[in-house]
């Protein structure tokens, strides 16, 4: 009878170390189902799993369920969350030289973006992170800013004068477009359909996979295809979380996040395709600048760009116009 009850106890004892040694990933970002990204986490998601055989679970929350990513950040170093996936502007009120990111008018195509910020320069960015109690897995292509307008189009800088505009939360950003003559709008996401329709904006600017699947093209007439700023998302995990993990799982986590930006570079540019065709033929009219407009506005904002971008950080900023300027 003893040994039946010493071996219960040890094998219980044998599941209560089995059970801890699962670790919840939770995961929290802003698009929702069906959004490239969202997409490339199930993928994420799935390789973790599958190659750590359970000792590593993944809760995806998209929608902002769990909190805008400001939030979720927060939450990331409380160890409540694990990983969000926010945009360089959002970051930057955490970690201020990933801002160097949002510069308008860095980069001229997608693949200049990729090979640059996640080659030799974007590593230089990885102890900012830990400093502030991160580790960055990455940076995932999140597509090309354009200005979009529920009245008149926008063609010139005189279309531009005045016109009230939504920007992202970030003083860069609103430096440039007012440099520019435009009236800055910072508002949250999630007002911005209804701000539209009631006039409170005039327009907003956003990649074409997010207007899109939001669906505020319903509220828009035009979109102007300047591609001002290349967006990101940042793969970020806690470094608490990071360091809870094995070498062998902590290796897992990164070639899941390898995977999820191969994945999303891939399917922004299909997205992106698809979704200019759909707003077509929903009554999106689409406008390309001419190059005088094109050079109005990065000339316009180049001032206020060497600005923020020496502010940051000078060094790095001069080491990515350097690599830019050698780009082949």
């Amino acid at each position: 009878m003893k040994k039946i009850i010493l071996g219960l106890v040890v094998l219980l004892a044998a599941c209560g170390q089995q059970e801890t040694k699962t670790k919840k990933m939770v995961v929290g970002f802003g698009v929702p189902d069906g959004h490239f990204e969202q997409r490339a986490l199930v993928d994420f998601k799935k390789y973790i799993e599958e190659k750590t055989e359970g000792s590593i679970t993944v809760e995806l929350h998209g929608g902002n369920s769990i909190g805008v990513d400001l939030e979720v950040l927060e939450q990331i170093k409380i160890d409540v969350a694990q990983m969000n996936l926010p945009s360089p502007a959002v970051l930057a009120n955490l970690i201020p030289e990933v801002n160097l990111l949002a510069i308008p008018f860095l980069f001229s195509s997608q693949k200049m973006a990729m090979d640059i910020v996640n080659g030799p320069w974007g590593a230089k960015l990885d102890p900012y992170f830990e400093k502030n109690g991160y580790v960055n897995l990455g940076f995932a292509p999140f597509g090309f800013r354009h200005l979009s307008s529920a009245k008149t189009p926008i063609d010139s800088l005189a279309s531009l004068k005045g016109f009230k505009l939504r920007t992202l939360q970030n003083n860069m950003h609103l430096e440039v477009f007012k440099a520019l003559g435009a009236n800055p709008t910072p508002m949250p996401f999630s007002e911005m359909f209804t701000a539209l329709q009631q006039g409170v904006i005039d327009g907003q600017e956003n990649p074409l996979g997010n207007i899109y699947s939001q669906r505020l093209h319903e509220a828009l007439d035009s979109i102007t295809l300047d591609g001002h700023v290349f967006d990101w998302v940042t793969l970020v995990v806690g470094k608490k979380f990071y360091d809870s993990l094995t070498v062998e799982e902590q290796q897992i986590v990164q070639e899941a996040a390898n995977i999820a930006i191969a994945d999303m570079s891939v399917s922004l540019i299909e997205d992106d395709n698809v979704a200019q065709i759909a707003m077509e033929k929903d009554g999106i009219v689409f406008i390309k600048p001419s190059q005088e407009f094109l050079s109005d506005l990065k000339n316009g904002s180049q001032k206020v760009a060497d600005k923020f971008g020496n502010q940051i950080n000078s060094e790095l900023y001069n080491n990515l116009k350097k690599e830019i300027a050698e780009y082949k």
